[in-house]
């Protein structure tokens, strides 16, 4: 009560002390708050006025979208979708439209790529769809199985006659017996190191993007193509031989990585299948490389 009386205060004398009354206004329209209700408050001086609200969320929308297209022309951006429904509530209610109130929607993320990967990286498109079984054009190499995953980490004893796989089990014998065991053991939990590390991928704060919500059902294959043109328009990129735009990157030598659930990945693979005749990489959605394992 002390803090909204002298912001209060300080907003009479000097109209730029309004940090309570933004913030305030930010989270009323947020949560959709009656426009009666703002006007109200602001009379009361508690709130910023209606239009230095849309001000600010028009220009928050800007920075955002500059920072969406500038993501997306790195070429070095994850993006993810996933299907949301809002029931959008009617005052006058009709028996002709009293199902249509369900709205399904697609919400999106885009976040930058860590771990010190490069565009070069990812300059592989052509060659991965020259290989891909999703392309009918394709001369497919040798299929590999399981076994051929063994070779990739060869693991090797070491003066003990113990392999990699055996000394993890060691590890983790010991740490159970120090944690769940007599409470004897308990002393020896200094002594007991954390398990080896192989190609560890290190931690590190990744900043997470949310873009506009797109008016699109993904539980189709055409919603999902409609999802992935969308997210790449908010990126900044689009369809290089429609598209006149100097700065604007070509994706046709890269591959762009999409997050999604498995229903989401067997729609995408779907539509590759269909597009795999059409002459031009983007339209042969050439540059998607679905990755599984993030649900928004």
């Amino acid at each position: 009560r002390k803090t909204t009386v002298m912001s209060i205060m300080m907003r009479s004398m000097n109209q730029r002390s309004n940090t309570l009354q933004s913030l305030l206004g930010m989270f009323l329209q947020l949560t959709h708050t009656p426009q009666k209700v703002i006007e109200t408050l602001e009379w009361m001086g508690i709130l910023v006025s209606v239009n230095a609200i849309h001000a600010v969320t028009r220009s928050l929308s800007a920075q955002t979208h500059q920072h969406l297209q500038s993501l997306g022309w790195s070429l070095l951006a994850l993006y993810a979708y996933y299907n949301f429904d809002v029931d959008l509530k009617t005052h006058q209610h009709k028996i002709e439209n009293s199902m249509e109130s369900l709205k399904h929607l697609t919400s999106g993320l885009i976040f930058p790529l860590q771990h010190n990967v490069s565009k070069e990286d990812l300059r592989c498109s052509e060659e991965l769809w020259k290989k891909s079984p999703l392309n009918i054009q394709a001369e497919l190499p040798p299929k590999k199985g399981w076994l051929d995953l063994l070779g990739l980490h060869v693991d090797t004893p070491d003066s003990l006659g113990l392999s990699r796989h055996d000394r993890f089990n060691s590890w983790k014998f010991l740490s159970d017996l120090i944690s769940y065991g007599p409470p004897c053991f308990s002393q020896f939990c200094s002594r007991l190191h954390e398990p080896e590390a192989i190609e560890a991928i290190p931690i590190t704060k990744m900043p997470i993007i949310a873009t506009s919500a797109m008016d699109v059902s993904n539980s189709t294959v055409a919603g999902n193509i409609q999802s992935v043109v969308d997210l790449l328009k908010q990126g900044g990129i689009r369809d290089p031989t429609i598209i006149d735009d100097p700065e604007m990157p070509d994706i046709s030598e890269y591959v762009v990585l999409f997050h999604g659930d498995l229903g989401m990945g067997e729609r995408l693979q779907s539509a590759q299948q269909h597009q795999g005749i059409e002459n031009t990489p983007w339209n042969c959605l050439q540059h998607v490389v679905f990755v599984p394992g993030l649900f928004i």
